[in-house]
């Protein structure tokens, strides 16, 4: 288990969280621990299926997002739990690179 690590949210956010949760979408979220980051694409269920509808029309061939986390909901609380539940498992679902 990752014992330490820190969440980032993007600035943009302060004051909008409503209008992300219901957007249902949010980049620019960063999870260090030790020296690793990750950077984080989340969707939450809904968004995520019209993304999908949309990149994989007749014309689409594939739909690919490194780091993407699905929530129940985009709001921090939602976010947070899932990535203390990321870090029990040392965040070995997914791709880091080195801390700058």
């Amino acid at each position: 288990m990752a014992t330490s690590y820190r969440v980032s949210f993007p600035d943009y956010l302060d004051g909008y969280e409503a209008e992300t949760e219901a957007k249902g979408y949010l980049v620019g979220v960063v999870v260090i621990a030790g020296n690793a980051s990750f950077d984080l694409t989340i969707y939450d269920r809904a968004r995520l299926v019209q993304e999908l509808d949309d990149e994989l029309d007749p014309d689409g061939a594939y739909f690919a997002v490194p780091n993407l986390l699905v929530v129940r909901s985009v709001t921090r609380a939602d976010i947070l739990r899932a990535v203390e539940a990321l870090a029990k498992g040392n965040f070995q679902e997914l791709v880091s690179h080195p801390v700058a």
